[in-house]
């Protein structure tokens, strides 16, 4: 008797909520793969006792292939019948989205309070220009942003930190001129003192950041601790 599955075929397909639920779990691969089954693929737990586990490779196999993609951001997107749209400008944003993101971003379980900042409801366009509704707090759509799909959160979690990766490598070259420029000038033995440590703070972050998305798109992927998987599922006799 076979036990047909309907797999998810594109990032698209997965909510941030789905993911967040799987990525909570700790066991060993056989537990994780018919979790997986039941989060993804909808299919009861009852189901899968008599299922053998060999014949799981390939639901695995096609996810975990999904998951390290890297999609590319997604300015706006439509969720609850609203129409998101992602900062317009990063460089405008503002002290309490700053905070805010510095202490959601890093954890998995807080994504949806990520999405719910760097993205917010379309007010008005102008063509191709957009504004969104002014910040609040990360509470405001937080739970809304459980439903998001994973392409829409992986594109916008990557962006964002090549963006800052990005701009720390611009401003650590605008020190460095500096550094030159002051040695040049100045003859003190204390100037320019507070440059070389500020430099080697950004180079920090900036590491910690490719670190980061390193991690987060090749070993973040909640299906790599599992190595089997499959589309059609043989019930054992």
């Amino acid at each position: 008797m076979e036990l047909k599955v309907v797999v998810p075929t594109d990032l698209s397909e997965i909510t941030l909520e789905q993911y967040q639920r799987f990525a909570r779990l700790d066991g060993d691969e056989e537990f994780l793969t018919h979790k997986m089954l039941e989060v993804f693929c909808n299919v009861p737990l009852n189901k899968l006792p008599n299922v053998k586990f060999k014949s799981l490779s390939g639901v695995v196999n096609r996810l975990n292939g999904m998951f390290a993609t890297k999609p590319s951001l997604k300015q706006e997107f439509t969720l609850g019948g609203q129409t998101f749209g992602f900062i317009p400008n990063l460089e405008d944003i503002t002290f309490g989205e700053y905070v805010d993101l510095d202490n959601y971003m890093a954890d998995t379980q807080e994504l949806h309070k990520t999405m719910a900042i760097l993205y917010r409801p379309i007010t008005q366009r102008a063509g191709k220009r957009y504004d969104i509704e002014q910040y609040e707090s990360a509470e405001k759509y937080s739970e809304l942003m459980k439903q998001a799909p994973m392409d829409v959160v992986l594109g916008a979690t990557l962006f964002f930190y090549r963006l800052g990766s990005d701009l720390l490598l611009a401003t650590m070259n605008s020190l460095d001129k500096q550094k030159t420029s002051i040695a040049e000038k100045l003859n003190s033995e204390g100037s320019g003192d507070g440059t070389p440590r500020s430099i080697t703070l950004l180079k920090e972050m900036s590491q910690s950041l490719k670190m980061w998305e390193d991690w987060a798109f090749t070993n973040a992927s909640p299906f790599s601790r599992l190595t089997k998987s499959a589309t059609t599922l043989n019930e054992s006799n």
